[in-house]
């Protein structure tokens, strides 16, 4: 199959930054900042990786600053997934960045699940912090995680069908995870604690909790005619976008930005 068959390679990696970007800026801007302000917050640092709050929020404010990343994970996967159905059919590039926008952050949010639950630390573990017996709620976090993780594969499995062909799915799939990966990892790269923000926390986040974008790829259904999908031509204004964005993601929001409220 040939690279125009498959699609553009600069335009999918374009479209899966753009969807990676938007999913880190839901969890750590829009999640965890509304959850800063509900707790009381004034002075914070923004940058890809974490909001750093500047003040002590107490142990009730603290909570609800831990929950609003995945929770806002999670609101920006129902608005995609929602928004993905309503366009069906549609172009080929916007649907591919609003199925990108809802795995990256559905992956992320049930991931950071299992890991809160293997580990016992993270934003997760903040509804959990009172309660007894922590390793029992420790091993429902892994398999809830576990079981969220699959339904949700299972979900952009079969939405995936109006977007790609199963003969098609697999080179863009494979695109999409590396450069959201990138891109991730770029965007830490001039976080103030260095190597550590990307290796621990934009490494984990991409590369690691998007782990299931690869393996959709592998359990495509081979049917024995595969239909024609719309291609995926290269776009100039998903790369302009793109450029731009990643410019913004890496340069000013990846050292911080000092916000008061």
């Amino acid at each position: 199959m040939t690279q125009e068959q498959n699609g553009d390679f600069l335009t999918i990696s374009a479209i899966a930054m753009l969807a990676f970007m938007f999913a880190d800026i839901a969890h750590e801007v829009i999640g965890h900042g509304l959850g800063f302000i509900l707790a009381g917050g004034h002075a914070c640092v923004l940058t890809t990786t974490r909001l750093n709050e500047t003040q002590r929020l107490g142990d009730h404010g603290g909570d609800l600053f831990d929950l609003g990343g995945p929770l806002g994970n999670l609101a920006c996967a129902a608005l995609a997934w929602i928004a993905l159905r309503a366009r069906r059919p549609a172009a080929p590039h916007l649907q591919l960045f609003l199925w990108l926008t809802t795995a990256f952050s559905l992956f992320w949010a049930f991931a950071y699940l299992m890991f809160c639950g293997v580990f016992g630390h993270g934003d997760w573990s903040a509804l959990i912090r009172a309660v007894p017996h922590q390793w029992v709620w420790r091993a429902v976090f892994v398999v809830f995680g576990l079981l969220l993780y699959r339904t949700s594969m299972n979900s952009l499995t079969s939405e995936l069908r109006w977007i790609y062909s199963p003969a098609r799915a697999s080179h863009a799939l494979l695109i999409s995870y590396v450069a959201g990966g990138i891109i991730a990892c770029a965007g830490a790269s001039l976080d103030p604690r260095g190597a550590y923000a990307v290796y621990h926390d934009a490494a984990l986040s991409s590369f690691g909790s998007s782990i299931g974008i690869l393996a959709i790829a592998r359990q495509l259904p081979k049917p024995a005619i595969d239909f024609i999908a719309a291609p995926m031509n290269r776009r100039v204004p998903w790369l302009i976008a793109a450029l731009l964005a990643s410019l913004f993601y890496i340069l000013v929001l990846g050292p911080g930005i000092k916000a008061t409220l």
